[in-house]
C-alpha cells in the first residue's frame, strides 16, 4: 500500500512538472504574440477596438464613389487574393475615356486579383490610368468574335499559372468583387467549371444557333467565369474554333468551343440567372431607376449599365449599403460589450449603453404627456398624420416610398435567409397597414401588417396567402460628421434621387417566427394574430336616443352582420325613478326606456350576439361608468372604451386587438373629429362620414378618451378617477397615469378607421375651471377649419361693407 501511494504521488508531481514545462514553452509565447498583435487586450477592450474599427470603416466607405476603402486596400494587398481572379474586360477605342474609366474607378477596385481592358490594335489610355491591352491584329468591328477569342488566348499565355479563375466581361457590366470572391471560394478551381447566365438564344433564334438538344452557352453580357482547368483545355484550340464559326454571336461560339474541347458547358441552374443578372427591360436603359430591389442585392453582376454616370450612381448606392452593414456591425458590437460588462463596473461606456441597448419600442420612457412621440398611420397609398400644419391624409411621396420599400426588402431578405435549404420562399405582396415614427434618441420604428405569399416548392407545391405583423426598429449608430464640398447640378440630381442607408434590428418577431431561420416551417399552424379575440366595447350613455340609434346601426353593419367577436356593454344613466324601476324588474328591463327597447330589438334580431345593458344611477360620470363596466371582466380581457358619438370600422377593431398587448402597449388612437356641418358643408350632411380632409375635420390630438387596453394594464396604471364628474378630464388623467406608471406604454397613432361625428357641445359654467377651459377649447376647435371660418367671415363682412357703401352713395 505504501509503495502504491508513493507511485501515485510521484505521478502527480511528474504531471505538474510536465504541465508547467509545456505551458512555458508553448502557451506563454503564443500569448505574448497575441498581446503584441492586439495591444488593446481582449475582452471588452478587444470588442471596443473592433467596434471602433467598424465605425472607422463605415466612415471611410462613405467617401467619394471612386475612392477605395481601407478594407478594400488591405484585401487587395493580400497575397492570396491578388492571385485569385483575372478579369478581362472587352472594350473599344471610343469607350476608353468613358465606360472603361467608369468601370476602372468603380467595381474594378474590388476584384481580388487583376483587371485589364482589351481593345483594338493601337489603343492607348495611358492618360486615364486604365490598364489597356491592345490586341495585335484585332479591330473594333462588331460582333467582337476575334477580340473575345484573342483575349482568352492572351489570358492563357500570360496569366494561366498566376490566377485560379478567369472572367470575361463587358465594359457596361457591374461586378461585385467581394460577392464574386465569396462565391468562387466555395468552388474547386482545379475542376473544369464554366459559369454564367445560361442561354439558348432568343425566341426568334431557336434552332438557328447550331445547338443540339441539351446544349447551351453562357451569355456574354452578364459575364462568363471559367476555372484555370477550362482555360488550360480550351486555349490550344482557340484559333481552330475561330476559323469554324457557325453564328455571329461570340458568346455562342465561345460556349461551343468550351463544350467541344473542355468537355463542359454552362451550368444549368436557375440560380445563375439571379447571380449573373441581365436587365430584360425593352429599352435596356440600365440601372437608373429604383435600386432598392432584391434582384440587385442578390446579384453578383449587373448588366447592362452603358451610361458612366449611372455606373457611378450604382456604385455609390452599393457602397452606401456596405456603410449600413458596417454601422449595423458596430451596433452589434456595442450590444456585445454591454452584455460582457459586469454589473456595477466601468466596463461599459455611456456610448455602449446608448448604442448597445437591445431594440425595443419602450427604450424611451416619457415623463410627461407632451414627451410622447405619436405614430403616423400608413396605408398602401396614403399616410395619415396628426402633425400641425399637415393635411390629415396625403399621398406618400417618393422619399417615403423608398424608405418603406427599403424596410420591406430587408425584412423579406431576413425571412428568406434559408429559403433554398428549406424548400420554400416567402414573397411580399402588399402592406395592409402600418405605423411609423422616429424616436429622436434611438431611431426609426415601424409596425407593419404584411400580406405575404408562402410558396413551397420542395415536395408537394403549395401557395398560401398569409398575413403577419412585423415590429421593426432602425437603430441609430454613432453620429458621423463630414464636410460637404461644393457639387455641380448633376451630382445634386443624383443625390436627390438617393436616400440615406438604413438597417433593421428586429424588436419582436414572434409574428414572423415560422418563417425565420431555425424556427418552424410552413404556414400551418400560423402565428396567432388576434383576429378572433373578443373585444369588449364599453359605451357610457345618457339620453341622446337618435345618436344611439346611429351608433347601433354602425355596430350592426360592422359587428353583428359579419359576426365579429364583440361584446357590447351599454352603461346607461337615467333619472332616479327609471333606474329604480329597472332594479325592481330586472327580468323585463329591456322595455323600460327607448334605448333598452332598441337594444332589445337588436338582441331579438341577433340572438347569438352579446349585447348587455347596465343601469347606473346618479348624474352622468364617464369615469364611473367605465370603471363599473371594466370591473365585470377578468384581467386578461381586452376593453375598448368607446363613445356613442363614434363610428368605427372592422379594420379598427383588428388594430385594437393587435395594438393592445398585455404588459407592453395600451392603444390610444387619435380620432378624426368632424367639423360642424353648418360650417364645413353649408348645413348639408357629408356624403361620406369617413372623409378625412382638412376641410372636413381635424385629428383630435387633445382627446384621449378612446382606449384599447387590457383590464390588467388598466389596473396597473391606477384606473380611472371616479371623483371626476361632468365633461372631460378623466381621459387626460388616465393617459397621464399610463405615461407615469410604466404598466403599459401608450401606443398613440392616428387611425382612419374611427371617426367622431360632430355634435353640439354645451359647456356648463359650474364645471371645474380646468374642465370648463378644456370644454371651451374643444367646442371652438370643432367649429370648422381656420380657412373656412376666415372665408365665411370675409364673405359676411365684405357683403356688409358693400351694402354700407351703396347706402352712402344713395343718400
Amino acid at each position: 500500500m505504501a509503495a502504491r501511494s508513493r507511485r501515485a504521488w510521484f505521478g502527480v508531481l511528474l504531471g505538474l512538472v510536465l504541465g508547467f514545462t509545456l505551458a512555458s514553452r508553448l502557451i506563454l509565447p503564443k500569448a505574448a504574440e497575441l498581446a503584441k498583435a492586439n495591444p488593446g487586450g481582449g475582452g471588452c477592450a478587444g470588442l471596443r477596438a473592433a467596434a471602433a474599427a467598424a465605425a472607422a470603416a463605415a466612415s471611410n466607405a462613405g467617401g467619394a464613389p471612386w475612392q477605395q476603402s481601407s478594407d478594400d486596400a488591405s484585401s487587395s494587398s493580400n497575397a492570396r487574393s491578388s492571385s485569385f481572379l483575372f478579369v478581362g474586360v472587352m472594350t473599344a477605342q471610343k469607350y476608353l475615356n468613358s465606360r472603361a474609366v467608369a468601370a476602372h474607378r468603380t467595381w474594378a477596385r474590388s476584384i481580388p486579383g487583376r483587371v485589364e481592358f482589351f481593345s483594338s490594335e493601337g489603343s492607348d489610355a495611358a492618360a486615364t490610368g486604365v490598364p489597356v491591352v491592345a490586341l495585335s491584329g484585332v479591330d473594333d468591328s462588331y460582333p467582337p468574335q476575334k477580340k473575345s477569342f484573342m483575349m482568352l488566348k492572351y489570358m492563357h499565355d500570360h496569366y494561366l499559372e498566376r490566377f485560379e479563375w478567369f472572367m470575361r466581361a463587358d465594359d457596361d457590366v457591374y461586378v461585385k468583387g467581394e460577392r464574386l470572391e465569396s462565391f468562387l471560394r466555395g468552388l474547386n478551381s482545379s475542376a473544369p467549371v464554366f459559369l454564367g447566365q445560361t442561354g439558348m438564344g432568343a425566341r426568334d433564334e431557336l434552332g438557328k444557333l447550331a445547338l443540339e438538344p441539351g446544349q447551351n452557352f453562357c451569355m456574354g453580357g452578364p459575364g462568363v467565369v471559367m476555372s484555370r482547368e477550362v482555360l488550360r483545355r480550351v486555349a490550344p484550340h482557340l484559333r481552330r474554333c475561330l476559323r469554324q464559326m457557325h453564328t455571329a454571336h461570340e458568346d455562342v461560339e465561345v460556349g461551343r468551343c468550351v463544350r467541344r474541347f473542355a468537355g463542359v458547358q454552362c451550368v444549368w441552374s436557375y440560380e445563375m440567372q439571379q447571380l449573373f443578372h441581365e436587365n430584360y427591360e425593352p429599352n435596356k436603359r440600365g440601372f437608373i431607376r429604383e435600386l432598392r430591389d432584391s434582384k440587385i442585392h442578390r446579384a453578383i453582376t449587373l448588366h447592362p449599365n452603358k451610361s458612366p454616370p449611372h455606373q457611378y450612381r450604382l456604385h455609390s448606392y452599393l457602397l452606401s449599403q456596405k456603410v449600413a452593414a458596417l454601422r449595423q456591425r458596430s451596433v452589434r458590437l456595442h450590444r456585445e460589450l454591454l452584455l460582457a460588462a459586469r454589473p456595477g463596473t466601468s466596463g461599459a461606456t455611456r456610448e455602449d449603453r446608448r448604442l448597445g441597448a437591445p431594440p425595443s419600442f419602450t427604450r424611451f420612457r416619457p415623463g410627461r404627456r407632451s414627451d410622447v412621440t405619436e405614430w403616423d398611420f400608413l396605408s398602401a397609398r396614403h399616410i395619415f398624420t396628426a402633425w400641425d400644419g399637415q393635411p390629415p391624409r396625403r399621398g406618400t411621396d417618393a422619399a417615403q416610398r423608398r424608405a418603406l420599400d427599403d424596410v420591406v426588402m430587408q425584412v423579406m431578405e431576413m425571412i428568406n435567409a434559408n429559403a433554398k435549404t428549406r424548400g420554400r420562399v416567402i414573397d411580399f405582396k402588399e402592406i395592409q397597414y402600418g405605423y411609423r415614427r422616429v424616436d429622436p434618441l434611438h431611431g426609426a420604428e415601424y409596425v407593419l401588417d404584411l400580406l405575404l405569399l408562402y410558396k413551397k416548392h420542395k415536395g408537394k407545391s403549395v401557395t398560401v396567402p398569409v398575413r403577419r405583423h412585423a415590429y421593426l426598429q432602425q437603430s441609430f449608430s454613432r453620429a458621423h460628421f463630414c464636410e460637404e464640398r461644393p457639387t455641380d447640378a448633376a451630382e445634386l440630381a443624383v443625390r436627390a434621387d438617393r436616400s440615406s442607408p438604413s438597417f433593421l434590428s428586429l424588436d419582436s418577431l414572434k409574428m414572423l417566427a415560422p418563417f425565420l431561420p431555425g424556427r418552424g416551417d410552413g404556414p400551418s399552424p400560423p402565428p396567432p394574430l388576434p383576429a378572433d379575440e373578443k373585444v369588449n366595447v364599453l359605451v357610457p350613455l345618457a339620453g341622446r336616443y337618435e345618436t344611439f340609434a346611429r351608433f347601433m346601426a354602425n355596430v350592426e353593419r360592422v359587428c353583428l352582420i359579419p359576426r365579429q367577436n364583440v361584446k357590447l356593454v351599454v352603461l346607461l344613466f337615467g333619472d332616479d325613478n327609471a333606474t329604480e324601476r329597472v332594479r325592481q324588474a330586472e327580468t323585463n328591463f329591456w322595455v323600460l326606456c327607448r334605448q333598452v327597447e332598441l337594444l332589445r330589438r337588436y338582441h331579438i334580431k341577433y340572438p347569438r350576439a352579446e349585447l348587455e345593458i347596465k343601469a347606473l344611477g346618479g348624474s352622468f360620470s364617464r369615469a364611473l361608468a367605465l370603471e363599473v363596466g371594466a370591473a365585470r371582466f377578468p384581467n386578461a380581457s381586452l376593453l375598448f372604451f368607446c363613445d356613442v358619438d363614434l363610428l368605427f370600422t372592422a379594420d379598427f377593431l383588428q388594430r385594437c386587438r393587435a395594438n393592445a398587448v398585455a404588459g407592453r402597449f395600451a392603444y390610444f388612437p387619435v380620432v378624426f373629429s368632424q367639423y360642424d356641418p353648418l360650417v364645413a358643408y353649408g348645413g348639408r350632411a357629408p356624403d361620406d362620414l369617413y372623409t378625412l380632409t382638412s376641410e372636413a375635420g381635424l385629428w383630435r390630438n387633445f382627446g384621449f378618451g378612446v382606449v384599447c387596453a387590457r383590464k390588467g394594464d388598466l389596473l396597473g396604471a391606477g384606473g380611472l378617477d371616479t371623483s371626476i364628474r361632468g365633461w372631460g378630464l378623466e381621459d387626460v388623467d388616465l393617459y397621464d397615469k399610463f405615461v407615469r406608471s410604466g404598466a403599459a406604454a401608450p401606443f398613440r397613432s392616428v387611425d382612419p378607421g374611427i371617426v367622431h361625428v360632430h355634435h353640439a357641445v354645451t359647456c356648463d359654467s359650474r364645471l371645474e375651471p380646468k374642465q370648463y377651459k378644456m370644454c371651451l377649447g374643444s367646442r371652438a376647435a370643432s367649429r370648422g377649419s381656420a380657412h373656412r371660418l376666415a372665408k365665411l367671415w370675409l364673405d359676411r363682412n365684405q357683403g356688409a361693407s358693400v351694402h354700407a357703401n351703396v347706402s352712402l352713395r344713395t343718400a
